[in-house]
């Protein structure tokens, strides 16, 4: 890089890049490059951008030669060459610092608006509310004291995904859904549960959700038609239902709650805006840890996990589990999506949940292993139906002995 291009220790940014670009359009063309000149004054910008910009009889060194072109000649010929930058930075060089300074300024607002994320707020201020309200959570007599002798033979994974609170469903080929409906098909989940809890003596469940706990109202044109509440109803009465789910579970067992975010449960309903871990699972898992607290159920673990997880990697009971919605899978075989796991996290493993797909399906694999893809709470509806899914309500338990898998049931609640 020659030397007549490197800054001088009295150039500012507007004088250096204009003396650039003189030289770049007036002496050399080809010896040096836009990219050269977005690179050497450390420009927030395209190369491209700065090209079309200079292209123009608006462009900082057209300016420049306009404004010297009006000089009178006698002023004319006390200029010398360098003088013309003065010039045009007594003209134009304030108005291209502000410019600058507005362009920092909205770099830094977008990286902030990016990192900010609206169901964290909408959590907190829920926080603050109960807190200022003396909010207060009952719980039944037995969650004051916890399960001492765990009966580590066997365990339980609850495998909940697809609740998809706030749809609406009327008779669809014998098939309806809405909120009253989803509570009777969670109770008769909680009596399965209980008729395997005690069949095994389980004391120690882990209730994992796979996503998509509200429907949304906004990610389909025509899909607020068939939405029983608007989008802060559907997370509202979802932390109702899950919650009340944990606590009945947890008559008998020890219940540690992980979660992760569908598709359904972004907040924006256009997924290309939608920030990265802004959903409802975020603001649902916030609230059930905070009814916790308030409680002080003895007998519940929330795992507090970061809001842009998408995945749940767990070992339960000697036998490693993954668990993820299951929307960025194709529907390939269980071989193919075992090894691409596998192949990705660098890990094997025994167990692998997902949701998503509305219909249960049990796939085994070399070595014992499975792949369990959980049903949905709400069953088909004329839009399931496009994509060959007429599957009855359904969700999963599974029992693990010590090191291997006992039991895998798809518990259909219709």
């Amino acid at each position: 890089m020659e030397s007549r291009y490197l800054r001088k220790s009295n150039e500012d940014d507007t004088t250096y890049g204009l003396r650039l670009i003189e030289i770049k359009k007036t002496e050399k063309p080809d010896s040096l490059d836009w990219q050269d000149i977005v690179d050497l004054v450390g420009l927030d910008i395209h190369r491209d951008s700065l090209r079309k910009s200079q292209d123009t009889i608006f462009g900082g060194y057209s300016i420049g030669k306009y404004y010297k072109d009006l000089l009178d000649k006698e002023k004319l010929n006390k200029i010398t060459d360098n003088s013309i930058l003065d010039d045009v930075k007594d003209i134009i060089g304030e108005l291209d610092v502000k410019k600058q300074e507005i362009r920092s300024k909205t770099s830094k607002l977008s990286k902030i608006k990016k990192d900010f994320i609206k169901s964290i707020e909408i959590t907190n201020d829920l926080k603050q509310y109960m807190q200022e309200n003396n909010f207060t959570v009952n719980i039944p007599e037995y969650c004051n004291n916890e399960i001492e002798d765990i009966n580590e033979d066997y365990v339980m994974i609850a495998n909940i995904s697809d609740l998809h609170i706030g749809c609406l469903i009327n008779d669809c080929e014998g098939n309806s859904y809405d909120y009253s409906i989803a509570k009777q098909r969670i109770d008769k989940y909680i009596n399965e549960v209980y008729k395997y809890v005690e069949m095994y003596n389980i004391k120690k469940i882990y209730l994992i959700n796979t996503g998509d706990s509200i429907e949304h109202n906004s990610m389909r044109k025509v899909q607020n038609q068939y939405c029983e509440f608007d989008q802060s109803e559907q997370i509202n009465k979802a932390i109702d239902l899950i919650y009340y789910l944990i606590v009945a579970l947890c008559k008998y067992c020890q219940v540690e709650y992980d979660s992760i975010a569908g598709n359904h449960d972004r907040m924006n309903g256009d997924f290309k805006s939608n920030y990265d871990g802004d959903n409802a699972d975020n603001i649902i898992t916030t609230q059930l840890i905070r009814y916790m607290e308030l409680s002080d159920n003895k007998r519940v673990n929330i795992i507090d996990r970061k809001h842009t997880d998408k995945e749940i990697i767990k070992d339960i009971n000697g036998l490693k589990c993954k668990f993820m919605h299951g929307d960025n899978q194709s529907s390939k075989d269980a071989k193919t999506m075992m090894k691409t796991e596998i192949s990705m996290n660098n890990e094997f493993y025994d167990l692998i949940f997902q949701g998503h797909w509305h219909n249960f399906k049990l796939e085994s694999e070399n070595n014992r292993r499975y792949i369990i893809t959980t049903g949905c709470l709400s069953g088909f509806n004329s839009f399931s139906k496009r994509f060959g899914c007429t599957t009855v309500a359904s969700q999963t338990i599974a029992i693990i002995g010590n090191g291997k898998v006992e039991l895998i049931k798809d518990v259909q609640l219709n």
